[in-house]
C-alpha cells in the first residue's frame, strides 16, 4: 500500500464533493497509479451512488476498487471549510481519507476499511486529522496503511 507524506493535502479550498473526487483521479494519474482520470472518476462516483462514504465527525473516506489501478494508494486531504457529503450524522466533511486499490485486493480494501472505521471512533484520532500536521497525520495513518496497527 502506498502511502507517503507527499499524499497528504492539507488547506484544500474544494467546494463541493465532486472537486474532491476530481482532484483524487487527477492525483491518481499525476503519480502514475491509473492512466484515465474519468475511468477512476467513474469508480468513485458509483461507490457514492450505492451509499454514502461520509462516515461522520467530518470524515468521509472515498473509495474505489477499479482493474486499471495499478496498485493500492491512500491520499489524505483536510479542507478549509465542510463539503456536503451526505454524511451518516449529516455533518459537513472537512476530512478524506481515499483508498484506491487494484480489483483483485479486495481483501486488502476491506481490511483498511474496518481498521479506519474502528479508528474513527476515537476523537483523539479524528483531533489529529483535523488540526494535526503532516508528520502527526502521517503517524495516526501510516500504522493503520501499512499493517503496524
Amino acid at each position: 500500500m502506498i502511502f507517503e507524506k507527499e499524499n497528504i493535502y492539507l488547506n484544500q479550498e474544494f467546494s463541493s464533493k465532486n472537486e474532491v473526487l476530481e482532484f483524487l483521479s487527477k492525483e491518481l494519474v499525476n503519480k502514475g497509479i491509473v492512466s484515465d482520470k474519468a475511468i477512476v472518476y467513474e469508480g468513485y462516483l458509483n461507490r457514492e451512488n450505492e451509499t454514502t462514504t461520509g462516515f461522520g465527525n467530518g470524515v468521509a473516506i472515498p473509495h474505489t476498487k477499479l482493474d486499471s489501478i495499478k496498485q493500492p494508494i491512500v491520499l489524505f486531504i483536510r479542507n478549509n471549510k465542510g463539503i456536503e457529503w451526505e454524511s451518516l450524522d449529516g455533518s459537513l466533511v472537512t476530512t478524506i481519507i481515499s483508498i484506491a486499490v487494484p480489483s483483485d485486493s479486495a481483501n486488502e480494501h476491506l481490511r483498511l476499511l474496518a481498521k479506519l472505521s474502528r479508528k474513527l471512533i476515537h476523537q483523539e484520532f479524528i483531533e489529529v486529522l483535523k488540526e494535526g500536521s503532516i508528520d502527526e497525520i502521517w503517524n495516526q495513518i501510516d500504522p493503520i496503511v501499512n499493517g503496524g496497527e
